[in-house]
């Protein structure tokens, strides 16, 4: 089936949920559950839609020059075709066209305590091979070390 990759419409909200709601390992943080399942309906944002929607993007200004994609997740059954690329291509594009000159993403640089396993070393690896560079680890969260990424745009 053909992806189309459309703006997210209020429509999408409980897809969006049922996806973060599928993906413990990466979201399993109740608060985070909530914040995410709040920007699916107030955020801007991008999905891709086969009939299904499995895959999602939000953002929000940070800045007069600055954006930032708050949550995206793909269903782990989709993941490795491309459609998390295109997804984050769109969301590049739509911010250019908007004036703003940097992306940010932020995800997890390790886990805070020791001897728990680092899942996001392939999250790391995603946003680095779409051009995001790694710019500051920040103490901000409670289960993990946050790292703050940027790309030109």
């Amino acid at each position: 089936m053909i992806t189309t990759v459309r703006p997210l419409t209020p429509d999408d909200a409980q897809a969006c949920d049922a996806i973060m709601r599928s993906l413990p390992d990466f979201f399993g943080y109740e608060p985070g559950l909530a914040d995410c399942a709040e920007a699916v309906r107030s955020q801007d944002g991008w999905v891709a839609d086969d009939g299904h929607v499995a895959r999602f993007a939000t953002w929000q200004p940070r800045t007069s020059d600055s954006a930032e994609i708050t949550w995206m997740a793909v269903e782990r059954g989709r993941r490795h075709a491309g459609v998390g690329t295109a997804i984050i291509e769109r969301v590049v594009a739509d911010l250019r066209s908007r004036g703003y000159r940097l992306a940010l993403a932020m995800t997890s640089a390790r886990p805070k305590q020791a001897g728990v396993a680092d899942t996001y070393g392939p999250t790391r690896q995603f946003w680095s091979a779409r051009g995001f560079l790694p710019l500051i680890e920040l103490d901000i969260w409670k289960t993990n070390i946050a790292l703050l990424q940027v790309r030109s745009l």
